[in-house]
């Protein structure tokens, strides 16, 4: 129960993660303070890995995401355990199917100062974060930031962008393990429909309803 709790919550962290428009001379820190000013919304697939301290694979999963600025979004977990996360803009349904179990929480005690909250906000939403370096490795441009508050569950995030579109992201909890997402076949600004953003618990599952918390 431990391990499933851990992915878990690794899960609310990664749920906003898009493609970008910038010139290809850009640092990693331009193109996300352009992601910020332009991008509304995104669609496309992803693949997680959590690798832990000794950097060995303990999770390995993928799946679709949407997303539509501000905070909504629907992250879309197909193997190896189907998994929904849904924001409405006020608040967070998690759904395991495997364990036939729906977990809601407020939106914004869901995602904190974590990577979502950066990429889901507004420009502002910096102010919670330092830039604490951006280079260029291959053919990513990297910027990685590192969360103002100490109380953190993480220590870093990593965001690597090719071309116009953001990549990767790799975030360091403060356990040692570190999470890396993969995107691909990104569209940016699509038309997306309100109900996309909307979660039904299917029946008989078990609701646990923390968002008056």
């Amino acid at each position: 129960m431990a391990h499933r709790q851990r992915f878990s919550r690794a899960l609310l962290p990664l749920i906003a993660l898009l493609a970008l428009g910038a010139s290809a001379d850009d640092t990693g820190a331009d193109r996300l303070h352009s992601y910020l000013a332009s991008v509304q919304g995104m669609q496309g697939s992803f693949r997680q890995q959590v690798i832990d301290s000794r950097g060995r694979v303990i999770e390995d999963a993928s799946g679709v995401v949407a997303m539509q600025r501000p905070g909504r979004f629907r992250w879309d977990y197909q193997t190896p355990f189907r998994r929904v996360i849904v924001a409405d803009g006020e608040r967070v349904w998690l759904y395991e199917a495997d364990l036939d179990q729906v977990t809601i929480r407020k939106l914004t005690s869901g995602i904190g100062d974590t990577p979502a909250a950066l990429l889901t906000g507004r420009e502002s939403v910096l102010e919670r974060f330092k830039v604490e370096r951006s280079w260029t490795e291959g053919e990513l441009a990297l910027v990685r930031l590192i969360p103002r508050s100490e109380e953190s569950d993480f220590a870093g995030v990593t965001l690597g962008f090719k071309g116009s579109e953001l990549r990767q992201l790799l975030f360091d909890d403060r356990l040692g393990q570190q999470t890396r997402i993969d995107l691909s076949s990104v569209g940016t600004n699509p038309t997306l429909s309100p109900d996309l953003f909307r979660f039904q618990p299917p029946p008989g599952a078990d609701v646990i309803d923390d968002s008056e918390l």
